[in-house]
């Protein structure tokens, strides 16, 4: 061991013991000698990346921050040139050490003293690795499928990516129950600021066991609530469906009240979109027991031209009124009538013309009793 390095491990101590009480302590190390910049920074809520700190190096390894902060947020070291990158939660009177030679991702943090929320953090990361493994297995796969352009290697190709959307929901529902599991954290709070998917009454959840004042400084917390708030004006279960005519492929005029009296699936769907398709198909397996259930079945295509609509009713064999008002999505009065910005998207319609699932699941169908 050099004495620098000694030299750099002493004063490491001596920092750790003169540590005031609302400061963290954050020491580094690069997997090589480094010239350039190494940056302390986070994003304040409704900012841009900030900032705080900086120390030079000249072919050096180590580096060491320290910062007074009121409560628990996220962190960012960053290094320019850029190439090196990890993120961290920090807290009043924690001490925290980054390793960059780990080839793990993302770059693990270990928690020197305190730090209950990175390691919070550290716990819900060590649960994904198989999933990351799994995943970057699979993406390997997935580009050398595509690469070789043969209908049976995009066949496999697709299967793949299947494989991968399920990866990818597993994660999710992974996230979520971690969060529910530790709902007054700050670690949950920054996850559920990433949640990619889910509905508002999922979210709403989330929502009532979180502490929405304790974070509500933070942009992790800003980041949720908006997606929460939105998710909360697009959900229109229970309320009177918007009626709306259009037409069906065959030029025939198609109105919501046309259903009144009995139940009505409503399914918002487009050529282009591959979940879209893969739910056709699924719903094409139970339409004889949708039928059975008194339920039938409105497509409302997004497409803004015919022939793929077209093309795409015959491919899936879709055999229920289908309907389409062949525009952009984004001008698609319907689709804003219903609040719908991401595809597919269900709305099931009783027969007094109230929504009374959104977003069902095909369980959630097979469930309803059969017709008298």
């Amino acid at each position: 061991m050099t004495m620098k390095r000694i030299a750099y491990l002493l004063a490491g101590i001596v920092l750790a013991a003169c540590q005031s009480s609302n400061e963290f302590i954050l020491e580094g190390t690069l997997p090589q000698p480094f010239t350039g910049t190494v940056y302390l920074t986070y994003i304040p809520a409704g900012e841009a990346l900030t900032r705080i700190d900086s120390v030079t190096l000249d072919e050096e390894t180590d580096f060491r921050f320290r910062h007074a902060i009121e409560h628990p947020d996220a962190y960012r070291v960053i290094t320019s040139p850029r190439r090196y990158d990890a993120a961290f939660i920090a807290e009043p009177q924690g001490n925290y050490r980054i390793d960059f030679s780990s080839e793990d991702y993302p770059v693990p943090v270990q928690v020197l003293k305190g730090g209950a929320e990175q390691t919070l953090m550290n716990d819900y990361l060590s649960s994904l690795k198989d999933s990351r493994r799994q995943e970057q297995e699979l993406n390997a796969a997935y580009a050398e499928k595509l690469a070789k352009g043969d209908d049976a290697s995009k066949a496999q190709a697709d299967s793949l990516m299947q494989l991968l959307s399920d990866v990818f929901l597993a994660r999710e529902q992974t996230t979520k129950d971690f969060i529910l599991q530790h709902p007054k954290s700050f670690a949950a709070c920054q996850l559920a600021g990433d949640l990619l998917l889910y509905t508002y009454p999922e979210l709403d959840e989330i929502h009532s066991q979180m502490d929405t004042l304790a974070y509500a400084y933070s942009r992790s917390y800003q980041e949720f609530k908006q997606k929460y708030d939105e998710a909360k004006s697009k959900w229109i279960q229970d309320r009177p469906a918007p009626d709306f005519t259009t037409r069906d492929l065959n030029g025939r005029t198609v109105s919501l009240s046309d259903f009144r009296g009995q139940y009505v699936l409503l399914d918002f769907w487009a050529s282009w979109c591959k979940p879209c398709r893969k739910r056709a198909a699924e719903l094409k397996a139970i339409y004889p027991e949708l039928q059975a259930r008194g339920i039938t079945v409105c497509g409302l295509s997004m497409d803004e031209k015919r022939e793929q609509w077209a093309a795409a009713t015959r491919e899936d064999g879709i055999v229920w009124t289908n309907t389409g008002e062949v525009k952009p999505f984004k001008d698609n009065a319907i689709a804003a009538a219903y609040h719908v910005s991401q595809l597919p998207t269900m709305f099931l319609i009783d027969p007094e013309g109230i929504i009374v699932m959104q977003n069902p699941e095909i369980d959630d169908l097979l469930k309803l009793p059969l017709k008298k």
